[in-house]
């Protein structure tokens, strides 16, 4: 089983900048939490490889488990964005 540290971050960061988006419009209205988000979802962009490059292969088959994670209470989304729930949590709880 391939293992790539990038697509962790790559995925961490994505649904990490849609949380913080989320957060944004539906809770807070603070300009830094949709300025990191943007941050965050152009860092997943960069962090993920071209179609052609090399590294495309692993860094396809890290997360790919069949059907263990597309069912509810665990899924990709609550699964990526925990760090910045938690964060979010300690600042403004």
């Amino acid at each position: 089983m391939p293992f790539s540290i990038p697509a962790i971050l790559a995925c961490t960061c994505f649904y990490s900048g849609l949380y913080l988006i989320y957060v944004y419009f539906a809770k807070n209205n603070q300009l830094f939490l949709l300025i990191l988000a943007v941050v965050l979802l152009v860092l997943a962009v960069i962090i993920t490889p071209s179609a052609y490059e090399k590294g495309r292969s692993r860094f396809n088959e890290t997360l790919w488990y069949d059907h263990w994670f597309t069912y509810p209470p665990i899924t990709w989304w609550r699964l990526f964005s925990w760090p910045a729930r938690i964060l979010l949590s300690k600042f403004f709880d």
